[in-house]
């Protein structure tokens, strides 16, 4: 599900003023099983739109809690918008192989797909999990989307220098623009 919120300006004077919208979203077994045969075999997951790369990534954090243990209809919860940071500086996270391992299990076992919500913030600073990249459009500036293409290509100086060659190529921006592959700063 994508919700209005990812369009919302960030107007607050710091970034832990701002309220992150929460989405909700469901995978499938499926695809879990293919991320995770990709892991295994070390090739690079990178999703398409900045939706999908906030599932995949929250999923990830939610497999890493302490004990997940979905009810029955595969309910994994809610990610709030800085638990994924708290998380990674409780205890060491599990690898993406175990993670993609665990959440595919869960999946399995509830009938093949996995339900929950997200406010994850990703913003510069964030350490990816499961992402190498995404696929995406040119985003708003002032956008929580743009902190997420900052914090994927190592930092907004990065970003800008991104945004302003689409600038000088005229490339369209926004929802109905033009898309880019970006990968992560290693």
């Amino acid at each position: 599900h994508v919700g209005a919120g990812p369009l919302k300006p960030v107007t607050a004077p710091t970034l832990a003023g701002h309220d992150m919208h929460a989405e909700p979203f469901s995978i499938s077994a499926d695809a879990l099983g293919a991320l995770a045969l990709s892991a295994a075999e070390g090739r690079p997951i990178v999703p398409v739109g900045t939706t999908s790369v906030r599932v995949l990534e929250s999923a990830y954090w939610l497999a890493a809690r302490a004990a997940p243990d979905p009810k029955p209809s595969g309910d994994l919860g809610r990610l709030g918008q800085w638990d994924a940071y708290n998380l990674s500086a409780a205890a060491p996270p599990p690898s993406r192989l175990e993670a993609l391992t665990t959440l595919h299990g869960l999946a399995e076992a509830a009938g093949g797909r996995l339900y929950g919500a997200t406010s994850l913030c990703i913003a510069p600073g964030y350490r990816f999990a499961l992402c190498d990249g995404m696929v995406t459009n040119f985003h708003a500036p002032d956008s929580t989307l743009m902190l997420l293409v900052s914090a994927l290509l190592g930092g907004a100086d990065n970003a800008r220098e991104v945004y302003e060659h689409a600038v000088r190529r005229e490339y369209r921006f926004l929802s109905y623009g033009d898309s880019s592959l970006l990968l992560r700063a290693r």
